[in-house]
């Protein structure tokens, strides 16, 4: 394959002075969006919606379906709550952003969903959402014992004693899933950050970790809201 360099060197130039022209993270506008997502019965009859789970030591617990009228995101980390809530306004099916909360890592939004929506559009409501550029993560909501459990960017991993070096392997694993280890609480015991460029968000990326033969658990970390 021929490739032209004195064209790729031009492109890379042009993306270089554009990217330095502002360094201000700037709302998307016009933002497309599928108008079905806010019909309650365009999904309808589409299939069952997905069951989640999660493991609190060894005992998968149910999270049963997410909740379609909120979801949790967060952004460039150059936007300012009012840039962020700006970049939602652009999407019908959005009403508006709560108030952010910080994680190690990130600061997490809970965005609310239009009404009427099932769990299914609200995961199509959530795709669409972390297409946009100024998104860095989206995650579900569940409905549990009254409250609201928001799945944040972290995942607790603790490693099997005795398998060394333990943290090689989970920085190889962590290497292969785009997932950053954020700090070590003990010397075998860790805090996990995902982003929507990962493998999953940090519930899907908690439950691919305990699968692992050096790990012993590993588990999301939740952002707990008011109860409903």
């Amino acid at each position: 394959m021929k490739i032209h360099i004195p064209w790729l060197s031009s492109l890379l130039l042009i993306i270089i002075f554009s990217s330095c022209r502002n360094d201000n993270v700037a709302p998307i506008r016009n933002v497309r969006f599928d108008p079905g997502l806010l019909n309650p019965l365009q999904a309808a009859g589409g299939g069952s919606c997905a069951s989640y789970t999660y493991y609190y030591g060894n005992e998968a617990k149910s999270l049963g379906t997410i909740y379609s009228r909120m979801v949790l995101l967060s952004f460039d980390e150059r936007m300012t709550d009012a840039t962020a809530a700006e970049a939602m306004a652009s999407y019908g099916f959005v009403e508006g952003l709560g108030q952010a909360v910080r994680t190690n890592s990130a600061k997490l939004y809970p965005v609310t969903l239009a009404a009427g929506l099932n769990c299914q559009q609200a995961e199509r409501a959530m795709a669409e959402l972390a297409k946009n550029p100024a998104v860095s993560y989206a995650s579900p909501f569940f409905e549990a014992n009254g409250q609201l459990l928001g799945i944040s960017n972290e995942f607790i991993v603790q490693l099997e004693q005795g398998r060394q070096p333990g943290n090689a392997l989970l920085q190889r694993l962590a290497n292969a899933t785009r997932t950053e280890i954020v700090m070590a609480l003990s010397d075998d015991t860790y805090v996990l950050r995902a982003d929507k460029n990962s493998r999953g968000n940090a519930l899907q990326m908690a439950n691919f970790f305990h699968e692992q033969p050096f790990v012993k658990h590993a588990e999301p970390d939740f952002v707990v809201s008011l109860p409903l």
